[in-house]
């Protein structure tokens, strides 16, 4: 479920040859936590990796055992949702920005650190335009 960025970014290619290959849809989120880059910020937690941690396993616990996540440099978390259409990466981003707000809410001391910046990528894309997602894949860590 937790992989390193180059083991995501391999599963990633992955899917979506086979997305090409048997008619199916793959998508991709992106969860921002770097705005909370000190322990200053955080409550609940001796340190900011302890408080990383905890919010990675709340978010793997929080999508389906099929899909895969990585904690990216930067204090992002990215989200291969296997088998989902736009429809449904929108209905799982709303999921989880909704329950990481809520440990933001619960384990930092600043209504500022509370946001839940993202980013979403399809494959397929909008027409014309497959390499949303594979654009994305390239960029991470980058």
């Amino acid at each position: 479920m937790y992989d390193n960025s180059s083991l995501f970014k391999a599963r990633a290619l992955e899917e979506i040859k086979r997305a090409r290959r048997y008619p199916t849809f793959v998508s991709m989120i992106q969860l921002d936590i770097s705005h909370i880059d000190s322990s200053e910020e955080i409550e609940n937690f001796e340190d900011l990796s302890q408080f990383q941690e905890n919010l990675i396993n709340l978010v793997g616990r929080s999508i389906r055992e099929t899909d895969l996540i990585s904690y990216l440099d930067y204090g992002k978390i990215a989200i291969l949702l296997v088998e989902t259409p736009k429809e449904g990466a929108y209905s799982a981003l709303d999921r989880l920005k909704k329950t990481v707000k809520y440990f933001l809410c619960n384990n930092t001391k600043s209504p500022v650190n509370w946001r839940v910046p993202s980013k979403e990528h399809f494959f397929p894309g909008a027409r014309g335009n497959n390499n949303d997602l594979l654009s994305a894949i390239d960029e991470l860590n980058n």
